[in-house]
């Protein structure tokens, strides 16, 4: 029932920064010699590398499709960012990911940009944070994108602080497009009775709400509400992000883990409606949590399914401690021994 609301996503890993290579050309000479491609310009290379701390590999393949006859335009980029606090780090991220940036005007275009970012409160690590994983949001328009997106967003959370802290957490969701990805969304959940003091709720703890396809919101709640999760209940917003949160290969595999332990796929969708976070959980620590309650403590599998949070806690920093405590108090009489099912 639960497969057809599936997610699949990815995860970009970034390159460390690597220092200044002096000697780039006694590089760059034995890798041109390697690559069918037209030599990229040498003015461009140097400054890639030397200044903007990008490998030699990195700095060709950015130079493909980046060329200045004078360094003088980049450097102004580069000083822009460092007056606004970016460190060598921040820089080598946001130029290896988005190396036509060098080529904007700084005045003109990217110093107005990144001052609208701070005037919605965006300043030192968040504001670094959301261009070093967001650079692309510096190309977007100011009057058509970034101010009309920014102020809808900052309205719908009510909060300036929320916002700011959603967003640095997100930052990709400011690059969303407001009238065919976010509004349509909207829309969708407002369509199915999502109360509207819950769409905030929803956008801060899964802000990844904000770039889904239209086809795949529509999914995800048709298939909630065909396993009894209705968008008027309480944790309809926790079951959505659980559901968009996953990928389809971890689905299915915790799936066929709580199978391993004689559960039915009707027990775990029964234990998701009641706490929807437990498909959140690991597999590791599910799998752990499984053997440690039903075959060591001999749990009965509807002591679980009654009480799926206990998947959820940490066996070494909650479960454990506190069993320890139980058979001190056993063994002073201070406690009953009873069964699990007898303590609810």
């Amino acid at each position: 029932m639960l497969n057809s609301i599936r997610h699949r996503h990815r995860h970009r890993l970034l390159r460390p920064p690597s220092s200044p290579h002096g000697l780039a050309f006694l590089f760059l000479k034995s890798l041109s010699s390697t690559t069918s491609s037209v030599a990229p310009h040498s003015q461009t290379l140097t400054f890639l590398i030397d200044s903007c701390g990008l490998s030699p590999e990195s700095a060709i393949c950015a130079s493909q499709k980046l060329r200045f006859k004078s360094t003088e335009n980049p450097s102004a980029v580069l000083r822009l960012l460092r007056d606004y606090g970016f460190g060598e780090t921040h820089i080598y991220t946001i130029i290896s990911r988005h190396p036509n940036l060098l080529s904007c005007d700084s005045h003109r275009i990217l110093r107005p940009k990144i001052e609208a970012l701070r005037s919605f409160g965006f300043s030192g690590e968040s504001l670094a944070r959301v261009l070093t994983v967001q650079p692309a949001l510096l190309t977007r328009s100011l009057e058509k994108h970034i101010i009309p997106c920014l102020t809808f967003l900052r309205t719908l959370l009510a909060s300036d602080g929320d916002f700011v802290s959603v967003f640095t957490r997100y930052p990709r969701g400011l690059n969303a497009d407001l009238n065919r990805s976010i509004l349509p969304i909207l829309a969708v959940l407002r369509e199915h009775n999502l109360p509207e003091d819950r769409i905030p709720k929803l956008v801060k703890i899964h802000p990844r709400i904000l770039i889904l396809t239209l086809r795949r919101a529509i999914e995800i709640v048709d298939g909630l509400k065909a396993a009894g999760v209705l968008p008027s209940d309480l944790l309809f917003i926790y079951a959505f992000r659980a559901v968009a949160g996953q990928k389809s290969a971890s689905w299915d595999r915790k799936m066929a883990l709580f199978k391993s332990f004689a559960l039915s796929e009707a027990d775990v969708v029964s234990a998701f409606r009641r706490h929807p976070w437990v498909m959140l959980t690991s597999e590791r620590e599910l799998r752990r949590g499984l053997e440690f309650f039903l075959r060591r403590l001999k749990f009965a599998p509807d002591d679980i399914l009654k009480h799926p949070i206990l998947l959820c806690y940490s066996l070494e920093k909650r479960i454990l401690p506190r069993c320890a405590v139980i058979r001190v108090l056993k063994r002073k009489g201070k406690l009953e021994e009873s069964s699990p099912s007898s303590r609810r």
